[in-house]
């Protein structure tokens, strides 16, 4: 037997899938609904998991469960673990011909960019797997998923934590891409190297779709490039149907400001507008959405691949 092979496994899969479910929820309750077993039985395979540790993972009273520090260790780790063991079953059904089918994709309009190279990779893995991506925006995106008209979405993490109509959905981020400042070349931080964020841009007006467009996405961006609690921001709002990037980018001709654009969009206009990074850094990341009672074996082949591109979420300085 190969010597980094071991013995015995160290641990029951499906126990520390039962583990993971509670400290994701801290709630025995909840962990045990979304699992479909009894919260005594779900309490008893928990207890099973630290007799067979030997460790103490859960601190548990009347009014809370809390994660003890190697409760914390296994959380991380075991959510990698259940990832590679997805990954790993649906890769060997893909070798064996299994896996086909068809993917309906639903794709934020200022998304796609960033989610081509992982859509390509995912063709490259699953050459059976045929994927029909529509675009569409955010409150249509989640629709589709919940009416199952999609198996999927593509869509930005900041709506996902921030538009509060996510209920059911779970995620994961499998695409990064920076948020930059394109610019008039008239525009003095045009000769700048790095454009301020926070306090110090203020006063600088720029080009922002209207905020009855997306009022999630315009807070948000006011907040990334002012800094919370700036009441009257000197923003010209454009109006669009959909590809609002593009639009601001249009919009600069006569504005000679700055529009913040992702960096795959704002490639498009490299040679006619100047791109500059922020400072600090601006970043975002590119999520797939689904509900976990899908579960087609393309759906799944899917989850696969996001969970082996997955990326940790960006927590970059505050402005």
């Amino acid at each position: 037997m190969a010597s980094d092979i071991p013995a015995v496994p160290p641990v029951d899969l499906r126990q520390v899938l039962y583990f993971v479910s509670v400290a994701h929820e801290l709630n025995f309750s909840r962990a045990a609904e979304r699992l479909r077993i009894s919260p005594p039985a779900l309490s008893q395979q928990v207890k099973a998991l630290e007799r067979h540790l030997g460790v103490q993972l859960l601190v548990r009273d009347t009014r809370q469960v809390r994660l003890t520090s190697a409760g914390e260790v296994l959380a991380r780790s075991g959510r990698k673990l259940l990832r590679d063991g997805e990954s790993a079953v649906l890769q060997a059904r893909a070798v064996a011909g299994v896996i086909n089918g068809q993917l309906q994709l639903a794709a934020l309009h200022e998304a796609e960019s960033t989610f081509e190279p992982f859509l390509t990779q995912f063709h490259a893995a699953y050459p059976n797997v045929r994927c029909n991506v529509v675009s569409c925006r955010h409150a249509e995106l989640l629709g589709a998923l919940r009416d199952r008209t999609a198996d999927a979405a593509l869509t930005w993490s900041f709506l996902l934590q921030r538009a509060g109509d996510s209920e059911g959905l779970h995620w994961r981020a499998v695409a990064r891409t920076e948020v930059v400042a394109v610019l008039h070349p008239d525009n003095p931080l045009a000769r700048a190297d790095r454009v301020p964020r926070g306090e110090r841009l203020r006063g600088t007006p720029v080009v922002l779709f209207e905020r009855e467009y997306s009022p999630t996405t315009y807070d948000y961006s006011l907040e990334q490039l002012y800094g919370e609690g700036y009441p009257d921001p000197p923003v010209q709002q454009v109006t669009v149907t959909v590809r609002a990037q593009e639009t601001m980018g249009r919009q600069l001709s006569t504005a000679r400001s700055l529009a913040p654009m992702s960096l795959a969009v704002a490639e498009l206009v490299r040679g006619t507008w100047e791109i500059r990074p922020f400072d600090p850094p601006w970043f975002i990341d590119g999520c797939v959405v689904w509900e976990r009672d899908n579960s087609s074996a393309a759906l799944m082949a899917f989850m696969a691949a996001a969970a082996a591109e997955g990326v940790q979420p960006h927590t970059g300085p505050a402005v």
